[in-house]
């Protein structure tokens, strides 16, 4: 007997794996590239940078089957990685959401 299973209104695990490495490489890019900020500042400024990125760089980037060499190291290459996964700008909220978010926190499954 097969039993067919309900997913409506769910995320598919694609999608939520996809968000969750969003979601870790934008606190990554924070943690090396916005010390000292509050998470408001540090979402703002990662927003900026990634609509930059998006509308300059990543056109000529996203062909590339791996992020180029000489984005290695920098913020550019989380950015690279970001869209690479999805390809759009997450919002300041999304950002800000992420940056509050701490994936070990016994909370966080609740």
């Amino acid at each position: 007997m097969t039993m067919k299973v309900d997913a409506r209104g769910r995320r598919p695990p694609s999608d939520v794996l996809a968000r969750a490495i969003r979601d870790h490489l934008l606190r990554t890019a924070a943690d090396r590239f916005c010390t000292g900020m509050t998470d408001r500042q540090a979402a703002m400024v990662l927003r900026t940078k990634l609509v930059r990125y998006r509308e300059g760089g990543w056109r000529r980037d996203r062909v590339e089957v791996r992020c180029p060499d000489r984005h290695r190291g920098t913020i550019t290459e989380l950015f690279w990685t970001v869209f690479s996964i999805r390809d759009a700008t997450p919002s300041d909220r999304t950002i800000r959401a992420a940056l509050a978010l701490d994936p070990f926190s016994v909370a966080h499954d609740q």
